[in-house]
Protein backbone atom coordinates (compact mmCIF):
# COMPACT_ATOMS: atom_id res chain seq x y z
CA UNK A 1 0.00 0.00 0.00
CA UNK A 2 1.37 3.49 -1.23
CA UNK A 3 2.57 5.34 1.93
CA UNK A 4 0.38 8.48 1.48
CA UNK A 5 2.08 10.60 4.75
CA UNK A 6 5.01 10.40 2.57
CA UNK A 7 3.40 12.62 0.11
CA UNK A 8 0.96 14.81 2.08
CA UNK A 9 3.38 17.38 3.60
CA UNK A 10 3.52 21.19 4.21
CA UNK A 11 4.79 21.51 0.66
CA UNK A 12 2.15 19.61 -0.87
CA UNK A 13 -0.83 21.20 1.21
CA UNK A 14 0.63 24.56 0.45
CA UNK A 15 0.86 23.63 -3.28
CA UNK A 16 -2.86 22.46 -2.97
CA UNK A 17 -4.19 25.41 -1.70
CA UNK A 18 -2.83 27.34 -4.92
CA UNK A 19 -4.41 25.38 -6.89
CA UNK A 20 -7.86 25.29 -5.50
CA UNK A 21 -7.70 28.91 -5.21
CA UNK A 22 -6.83 29.34 -9.35
CA UNK A 23 -9.10 26.95 -10.07
CA UNK A 24 -11.93 28.71 -8.13
CA UNK A 25 -10.95 31.83 -9.41
CA UNK A 26 -11.20 30.45 -12.96
CA UNK A 27 -14.42 29.21 -13.27
CA UNK A 28 -15.55 32.73 -10.97
CA UNK A 29 -13.89 34.90 -13.55
CA UNK A 30 -10.38 35.04 -15.32
CA UNK A 31 -6.99 34.81 -13.82
CA UNK A 32 -5.77 36.97 -16.81
CA UNK A 33 -7.67 40.11 -16.26
CA UNK A 34 -5.65 42.48 -14.00
CA UNK A 35 -8.66 44.07 -12.57
CA UNK A 36 -10.44 40.40 -11.65
CA UNK A 37 -6.90 39.68 -9.85
CA UNK A 38 -6.70 43.16 -8.40
CA UNK A 39 -10.42 42.43 -6.82
CA UNK A 40 -9.75 39.31 -5.38
CA UNK A 41 -6.65 40.34 -3.50
CA UNK A 42 -3.51 41.02 -5.70
CA UNK A 43 -1.23 43.62 -4.41
CA UNK A 44 -1.01 47.26 -5.58
CA UNK A 45 0.79 49.91 -3.96
CA UNK A 46 -1.63 52.60 -3.22
CA UNK A 47 -4.19 49.81 -2.04
CA UNK A 48 -1.43 48.32 0.28
CA UNK A 49 -0.88 52.03 1.54
CA UNK A 50 -4.44 52.77 1.70
CA UNK A 51 -4.85 49.98 4.41
CA UNK A 52 -5.09 46.98 2.66
CA UNK A 53 -2.58 45.63 4.08
CA UNK A 54 -3.37 41.76 3.72
CA UNK A 55 -3.16 41.95 0.12
CA UNK A 56 1.16 41.32 0.95
CA UNK A 57 0.31 38.02 1.70
CA UNK A 58 -3.17 37.00 -0.31
CA UNK A 59 -1.33 37.70 -3.31
CA UNK A 60 1.22 35.15 -2.50
CA UNK A 61 -1.80 32.65 -3.31
CA UNK A 62 -2.77 34.27 -6.23
CA UNK A 63 -1.46 33.46 -10.20
CA UNK A 64 -2.18 35.11 -13.38
CA UNK A 65 -2.85 32.70 -15.75
CA UNK A 66 -2.34 28.49 -15.84
CA UNK A 67 1.56 29.28 -17.09
CA UNK A 68 2.08 31.41 -14.12
CA UNK A 69 0.91 28.63 -11.35
CA UNK A 70 2.24 25.88 -13.49
CA UNK A 71 6.21 27.17 -13.55
CA UNK A 72 5.92 27.91 -10.16
CA UNK A 73 4.06 25.18 -8.49
CA UNK A 74 6.81 22.87 -10.76
CA UNK A 75 9.69 24.72 -9.50
CA UNK A 76 7.66 24.64 -5.27
CA UNK A 77 7.35 20.96 -5.56
CA UNK A 78 11.04 19.65 -6.57
CA UNK A 79 12.63 22.44 -4.37
CA UNK A 80 10.43 21.92 -1.74
CA UNK A 81 10.78 18.58 -1.35
CA UNK A 82 14.24 18.52 -1.15
CA UNK A 83 14.28 21.57 1.81
CA UNK A 84 11.98 19.48 3.87
CA UNK A 85 14.79 16.74 3.97
CA UNK A 86 16.89 19.42 6.06
CA UNK A 87 14.21 21.40 7.84
CA UNK A 88 10.69 20.67 9.82
CA UNK A 89 7.95 21.52 8.56
CA UNK A 90 6.86 23.80 10.43
CA UNK A 91 10.06 25.57 9.84
CA UNK A 92 9.63 24.91 5.80
CA UNK A 93 6.13 26.93 6.60
CA UNK A 94 8.16 29.78 8.92
CA UNK A 95 10.69 30.18 5.23
CA UNK A 96 7.94 30.15 2.87
CA UNK A 97 5.74 32.64 4.44
CA UNK A 98 8.09 35.16 5.63
CA UNK A 99 10.19 35.09 2.47
CA UNK A 100 6.89 35.39 0.53
CA UNK A 101 5.67 38.37 2.40
CA UNK A 102 9.83 39.65 3.12
CA UNK A 103 9.77 39.31 -1.58
CA UNK A 104 6.19 41.37 -1.45
CA UNK A 105 7.52 43.75 0.63
CA UNK A 106 10.38 44.04 -1.25
CA UNK A 107 8.80 44.62 -4.13
CA UNK A 108 6.06 47.09 -2.73
CA UNK A 109 9.22 49.38 -1.67
CA UNK A 110 10.78 49.31 -5.08
CA UNK A 111 7.43 50.28 -7.12
CA UNK A 112 7.28 52.72 -4.42
CA UNK A 113 11.13 53.87 -5.30
CA UNK A 114 11.14 53.73 -8.99
CA UNK A 115 7.00 55.02 -9.39
CA UNK A 116 6.52 52.38 -11.58
CA UNK A 117 2.97 50.78 -9.96
CA UNK A 118 1.74 47.26 -10.93
CA UNK A 119 -0.43 44.62 -10.10
CA UNK A 120 1.10 42.12 -8.40
CA UNK A 121 0.91 38.46 -7.42
CA UNK A 122 2.41 34.78 -7.51
CA UNK A 123 4.11 32.55 -5.00
CA UNK A 124 7.34 33.94 -6.32
CA UNK A 125 8.76 35.55 -3.35
CA UNK A 126 7.98 32.25 -1.42
CA UNK A 127 9.62 29.56 -3.76
CA UNK A 128 12.67 32.09 -4.29
CA UNK A 129 12.72 31.68 -0.22
CA UNK A 130 12.96 28.21 -0.46
CA UNK A 131 15.95 28.85 -3.17
CA UNK A 132 17.96 30.96 -0.30
CA UNK A 133 17.25 28.14 2.26
CA UNK A 134 18.37 25.63 0.27
CA UNK A 135 21.44 28.03 -0.48
CA UNK A 136 22.19 28.06 3.28
CA UNK A 137 21.68 24.81 3.93
CA UNK A 138 24.04 24.27 1.22
CA UNK A 139 26.92 25.63 2.42
CA UNK A 140 26.36 24.72 6.29
CA UNK A 141 26.33 21.33 5.39
CA UNK A 142 29.94 21.38 3.82
CA UNK A 143 29.77 22.37 0.64
CA UNK A 144 26.98 19.05 -0.06
CA UNK A 145 23.67 18.41 0.16
CA UNK A 146 21.85 15.92 -1.68
CA UNK A 147 24.19 15.87 -4.68
CA UNK A 148 23.85 19.94 -4.78
CA UNK A 149 27.13 21.88 -4.65
CA UNK A 150 27.73 25.28 -3.20
CA UNK A 151 28.75 26.12 -6.62
CA UNK A 152 25.89 24.16 -8.19
CA UNK A 153 23.37 26.38 -6.37
CA UNK A 154 24.92 29.95 -6.89
CA UNK A 155 24.99 28.88 -10.32
CA UNK A 156 20.92 27.89 -10.24
CA UNK A 157 20.37 31.12 -7.42
CA UNK A 158 21.65 33.51 -9.84
CA UNK A 159 20.12 31.77 -13.29
CA UNK A 160 17.11 32.16 -11.42
CA UNK A 161 17.62 35.97 -10.47
CA UNK A 162 19.21 36.81 -13.81
CA UNK A 163 15.92 35.90 -15.28
CA UNK A 164 13.44 37.47 -13.00
CA UNK A 165 15.51 40.90 -14.46
CA UNK A 166 15.56 40.18 -17.72
CA UNK A 167 12.07 38.86 -18.14
CA UNK A 168 9.29 41.22 -19.51
CA UNK A 169 6.15 40.59 -16.66
CA UNK A 170 8.43 39.10 -14.18
CA UNK A 171 8.40 40.55 -10.23
CA UNK A 172 12.23 40.44 -10.08
CA UNK A 173 12.40 42.22 -6.66
CA UNK A 174 9.72 40.22 -4.99
CA UNK A 175 12.77 37.08 -6.05
CA UNK A 176 15.56 38.99 -4.87
CA UNK A 177 13.93 39.88 -1.94
CA UNK A 178 12.61 36.48 -1.14
CA UNK A 179 15.55 34.94 -1.71
CA UNK A 180 17.22 36.73 1.22
CA UNK A 181 14.83 36.88 3.62
CA UNK A 182 14.55 32.89 3.06
CA UNK A 183 18.17 32.64 3.37
CA UNK A 184 18.17 34.83 6.64
CA UNK A 185 15.10 32.84 8.49
CA UNK A 186 16.79 29.87 7.55
CA UNK A 187 19.84 31.22 9.21
CA UNK A 188 17.91 31.27 12.69
CA UNK A 189 17.67 27.37 13.12
CA UNK A 190 19.76 25.72 10.30
CA UNK A 191 23.18 25.48 11.90
CA UNK A 192 25.09 22.58 11.09
CA UNK A 193 25.76 19.10 8.41
CA UNK A 194 23.01 16.26 9.16
CA UNK A 195 24.57 13.30 10.78
CA UNK A 196 24.98 11.28 7.62
CA UNK A 197 26.74 14.12 5.67
CA UNK A 198 29.69 14.27 8.34
CA UNK A 199 32.76 11.98 6.87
Amino acid sequence: MMNIKKWININTILIAINAIIFAVYTIIGSTTDIEFMYTHGAMYPEAVWGGEWYRIISAMFLHFGAEHLLSNLFMQYFLGDMLLRAVSQWQYLMIYLVAGIGGNLTSLFMMEMTGEYAVAAGASGAIYGVIGALLLVVLRSRGQFEGISVKRMLLAAALYIYYGFTTEGVDAWAHLGGLVVGLFVTMLFYHRAPVENEH
